[in-house]
């Protein structure tokens, strides 16, 4: 079974900001995707993304053909978005960083300005010499100037499944996600091949936990031995509490791939099991490579997913006032859209945001609209002005002052605008 979808791109980027297209960032004049993008309690936006690794471009062949060998890099804005320093590289090693827009590097931000970040790297199993992803976190305690060491978190182990998974990886630990808990505790989790086999081929997910700020983390832990869909990207988000809350595809035995969310308490263990998000049930042989966005405002939780089961598929929002308990029926975000794919969703004090991009004719767009927090729109859909060129991928996050900054890939480049705090304000575009 392929398990991965070989996305070896070439990557690199220039950041652009509002107002008026700004000049690159950096040299570095290759492909950037891949986005995302976090806020600190300061008023700090960090985006990192990733990029190609010049030092290797070109240089690779024979068993290690299907890695990525690229790079992750970070710069920061203190003026809220406006202008961007200048960027850091995350990872210390060159072109070790597996991410493309299906699997990307997640980065949170902590309490006493810590940023975190944790990604899928590429290694070669020193025993069998052949590839094998692993999950990896790292951290900036200077603001984005210099990183820790990145570490792996995910054990390496001895099975060799390379005749199953794509690219020839002998194990995967990858579509990784970051989170914070209220108290403080940092949970990284990633989706295990280590009990595949030919006859289970279904991942599990993991976690291992921070109680100190990132300086230390528990060892690998199992929540689920498997039906997890092995490369739908995971998300993540704290809760009202001390829990958080895990987004995955479940996979059934009769081969169904439901948006689900699980709510996880401080030790890892389960509070509430798979929760259905009240998508329509989606058969599909492989993976969709579809992530369920995810956000909370106090005891309500919002889910934002690509469905390939309903009569038209596309995104579907649905929202749950019990914690995650349950929830109601999805509903069609962009329903006279061509396409509507990959949402993104976050919350100010008064209304929620979701995003995703979509084609209604011309080029593919990055639209939003916003919804009140029981979960009924609010205004009607609109769209980013990107200029021409296709825009794909969004990730928002909410301001300080209410207001919504967005990033997305376009034109081998990452852009990034803010959208208004409210349906009823005039939007400040891209131009």
């Amino acid at each position: 079974m392929n398990l991965f979808k070989s996305v070896a791109t070439t990557v690199a980027f220039a950041l652009y900001a509002t107002l008026g297209q700004a000049d690159p960032i950096s040299p570095i004049d290759h492909i950037a995707v891949a986005p995302d993008i976090a806020i600190n309690d300061i008023g700090d936006i960090a985006v990192i993304w990733v990029d190609r690794s010049p030092e290797l471009s070109g240089e690779h062949s024979g068993h290690d053909r299907h890695l990525s060998y690229t790079d992750l890099y970070m710069a920061i804005s203190k003026d809220g978005g406006n202008t961007f320093d200048t960027p850091a590289k995350v990872n210390h090693d060159d072109g070790v960083v597996w991410g493309q827009s299906v699997s990307r590097p997640r980065i949170i931000s902590a309490v006493d300005g810590t940023w975190h970040i944790s990604y899928a790297a590429n290694e070669i199993h020193p025993d069998m010499h052949k590839p094998v992803l692993t999950s990896h976190y790292t951290r900036s305690t200077d603001g984005g100037v210099t990183f820790d060491a990145p570490r792996r978190l995910s054990t390496l182990t001895n099975s060799d499944l390379s005749d199953m998974i794509h690219g020839g990886f002998t194990s995967a630990a990858a579509f990784q996600t970051i989170t914070r808990a209220n108290d403080g505790s940092v949970h990284l989790f990633w989706i295990d091949t280590r009990h595949m086999s030919p006859q289970e081929s279904t991942g599990a997910l993991y976690s291992a936990v921070s109680r100190n700020g990132g300086a230390t983390f528990d060892g690998d832990r199992e929540i689920f031995a498997a039906n997890v869909c092995p490369c739908c990207q995971l998300m993540a988000t704290t809760s009202a509490g001390a829990d958080v809350l895990v987004s995955m595809r479940d996979v059934s035995d009769d081969g169904h791939r439901q948006a689900t969310v699980t709510r996880i308490g401080p030790d890892s263990t389960i509070t509430h099991d798979r929760v259905d998000i009240g998508t329509a049930p989606w058969q599909i042989e492989g993976c969709p490579l579809k992530p369920t966005a995810l956000a909370v405002k106090d005891d309500a939780v919002f889910t934002a997913v690509y469905s390939g089961g309903e009569a038209e598929p596309g995104v579907f929002f649905s929202w749950s006032t019990d914690g995650g308990k349950s929830f109601a029926r999805a509903i069609p975000v962009h329903s006279d859209a061509l396409v509507s794919d990959a949402p993104t969703v976050t919350a100010n004090d008064n209304h929620l945001l979701v995003a995703w991009h979509g084609k209604t004719g011309g080029p593919r767009r990055v639209f939003y609209r916003m919804y009140d927090f029981a979960g009924a729109p609010v205004g009607d859909i609109r769209s980013v002005d990107s200029g021409p060129g296709n825009a794909s991928s969004p990730v928002v996050v909410a301001l300080p002052n209410g207001s919504f900054r967005v990033v997305w890939e376009q034109d081998d480049r990452i852009h990034t605008t803010v959208l208004p705090s409210s349906p009823v304000e005039i939007e400040v575009g891209l131009r």
